[in-house]
């Protein structure tokens, strides 16, 4: 399925230091996703001992990858 990233997701993914080669790895093959509001999609996969949480929203046969954070223990 055709990925893209929003402008917000490469900016903050940038600001956050997540590389977009482990936020594509979490949207393919995330351990667990959960629905989220507005048709969103929560993506999330464990990596170095953090979760990271990516959040999507699929278009047609496109998913947009909306942002992407590790989560708080």
């Amino acid at each position: 399925m055709p990925t893209k990233f929003s402008d917000h997701a490469e900016f903050q993914l940038k600001k956050r230091r997540i590389s977009l080669k482990l936020v594509l790895e979490t949207v393919r093959n995330p351990q667990e996703i959960i629905p989220s509001f507005k048709n969103r999609r929560l993506r999330r996969k464990v990596s170095g001992g953090k979760i990271l949480q990516v959040v999507t929203v699929t278009e047609g046969p496109r998913i947009t990858i909306i942002s992407g954070y590790y989560l708080r223990k």
